[in-house]
């Protein structure tokens, strides 16, 4: 004798979500949007994603977030400075002026090293 259905669950959703799920279930389950919902939830076989709560994971996204706005400010100062200079002469700029673009250099490693850290760190699941 098979399983009587007699427990109900109620989701709620805007009528956008409503409008896409009705048009699925009506491509994929003759619009039986229960048998849709029950298809797609207990055939669903996707990995889990990484978990949220690992606060070294936060703290590493966060350094990294600082360390690119820190880099990205230093070099549009430089680049303002170089052009103002340029507006003044065309023809004067020199190989010192890019110096400062050098010292960025040992940040964007950091932020490589950080987001290569970070990715391995998705990808593992750790």
């Amino acid at each position: 004798m098979p399983d009587k259905k007699s427990i109900t669950i109620k989701i709620r959703v805007d009528s956008q979500t409503h409008a896409e799920m009705q048009s699925r279930a009506d491509r994929y389950t003759d619009g039986n949007l229960s048998a849709f919902v029950r298809c797609a939830t207990l055939k669903y076989e996707e990995q889990p994603m990484a978990d949220r709560d690992n606060p070294r994971m936060i703290a590493l996204i966060k350094s990294a977030i600082k360390l690119i706005e820190r880099t990205g400010t230093n070099t549009n100062q430089v680049a303002k400075h170089i052009n103002e200079q340029q507006k003044m002469n065309p023809y004067s700029l020199r190989a010192a002026d890019l110096l400062p673009f050098g010292l960025f250099c040992e940040g964007t490693d950091k932020i490589q090293q950080m987001l290569t850290y970070l990715y391995n760190m998705i990808i593992s699941g750790k």
